[in-house]
């Protein structure tokens, strides 16, 4: 169960098998996520995810009965963790995603006080069924393709009101195009967003890294 440091994915400790990922949590039975062996990126629960997910349970943003999307969502883990502590939650990714989220809000709606459902949202593209804009925007891993900036930075603005707190987790990654990529991502992002980067000693205190970062970022005033 636990997540200790070992090796190079130090997160990634709990068990694989049957490919199903058990996320303990700090009140009541873990959650439950399905896993798809093969298929892209969407499919395995990321440790940006993970520390996402553990962070919202520390309380430092209240979650009840708010409003909250989650963008590139991938087995729903981050915004499943947040139905469970009462907000009202839609997870979106491509189409492709839809069957593996229905399954694991299916798998783990006994655990859910808020409301959790799934629908497609393909960035750059018209966001008028998601709107007003929500209270939280939650971004776990979502910045690696340079294709997908532009339209990633597009949804961000098109859905977020002058109020909305959007939470970006991302791993910082030294290798390739990633570091070029995410200095692009934030280069552009701070033409109409300020970035505020969340302290490590205000993370989950077992669920954490230090190249694992958590940014709340907000509309310009």
């Amino acid at each position: 169960g636990r997540c200790r440091e070992e090796g190079p994915r130090r997160l990634s400790g709990a068990a694989m098998a049957g490919f199903v990922r058990e996320l303990e949590r700090r009140e009541g039975p873990a959650l439950r996520l399905e896993q798809r062996a093969a298929g892209g990126v969407g499919c395995v629960v990321w440790d940006a995810a993970l520390v996402l997910a553990k962070f919202l349970e520390t309380g430092a943003c209240p979650l009840a009965r708010r409003h909250v999307l989650e963008l590139g969502a991938g087995t729903g883990a981050v915004g499943i963790m947040a139905a469970t502590l009462g907000a009202n939650v839609t997870v979106t990714d491509l189409e492709e995603l839809q069957e593996l989220l229905r399954v694991n809000i299916e798998k783990n709606k006994h655990l859910v006080t808020g409301s959790v459902r799934a629908k497609v949202l393909k960035w750059g593209e018209d966001v008028t069924e998601f709107q007003p804009p929500p209270d939280y925007i939650l971004m776990a891993d979502c910045i690696y393709y340079e294709e997908s900036l532009e339209p990633l930075l597009k949804t961000l603005k098109d859905l977020t009101g002058p109020e909305t707190c959007v939470l970006c987790c991302y791993e910082q990654r030294t290798m390739g195009k990633n570091p070029e990529i995410e200095r692009k991502y934030f280069e552009l992002l701070q033409v109409d967003f300020e970035l505020e980067k969340i302290p490590l000693d205000k993370h989950d205190e077992e669920y954490r890294s230090a190249d694992i970062h958590i940014v709340n970022i907000h509309r310009k005033r």
